[in-house]
């Protein structure tokens, strides 16, 4: 039985690792060459995999990306979250504030991965994070304490997930239009405004549901 067992733990992580290269390999060439002009051949080729192994774990070159994508911004959000949680912050707002500022200031550092997540840290990891919680558990974690936060102040919970859409999609939108495109300014003479606005939604929907 141990025989047996060891050779499934070994299967089960040499496709990891063939997984992990995948992974590897086709986000340098969508940093270096764009998703358009990287076929699957050349992420098959830097993988040291055959082209048949790709679709083993991919349909296509638009599904590693997907996934890449929601690779990366868990990982963003699960540092911001640690970023957040160490300096102890116990006002709701701030909180948000700081985690956002932190978002925005990695994306501003790590421009070729903007580029590459585009405007996607979005509602799609929302969902995901909701649909499949054991592989973005601290997205839902994020997402969870946001919402918590919203209903306890007495708002319905689908009205928070709402607020949290337009604030997630706000943010990303920004981050990719002033980054990116320097556009309609950049990103730090835009960021103050930004937050003034969320806070302004935030303290706005406070004060509407605690007079109820």
């Amino acid at each position: 039985m141990t025989l047996k067992n060891d050779k499934i733990s070994f299967t089960q992580k040499k496709k990891q690792l063939k997984e992990r290269e995948l992974f590897l390999a086709a986000y340098n060439l969508f940093l270096e060459n764009g998703i358009e002009k990287t076929s699957i051949d050349d992420i098959s080729k830097n993988a040291g995999v055959a082209k048949g192994t790709f679709y083993l774990y991919f349909n296509d070159k638009y599904d590693i990306l997907n996934k890449l994508i929601l690779q990366k911004s868990n990982e963003i959000i699960k540092e911001g979250l640690a970023k957040t949680n160490d300096l102890g912050i116990e006002n709701f707002r701030e909180r948000t504030l700081f985690f956002i500022d932190y978002i925005v200031n990695y994306l501003k550092c790590n421009v070729s991965l903007l580029k590459l997540i585009n405007k996607n840290i979005s509602w799609g990891l929302y969902r995901k994070a909701v649909m499949k919680p054991e592989e973005y558990e601290d997205v839902k974690k994020v997402l969870d304490i946001f919402i918590k936060n919203l209903t306890d102040e007495g708002m319905k919970k689908e009205e928070a997930e709402m607020t949290l859409f337009m604030i997630i999609e706000l943010v990303g939108s920004v981050c990719f239009t002033t980054i990116i495109l320097k556009e309609p300014t950049d990103i730090e003479s835009i960021k103050p405004i930004l937050f003034k606005k969320i806070l302004a939604m935030l303290t706005i929907w406070y004060k509407a549901y605690s007079k109820k």
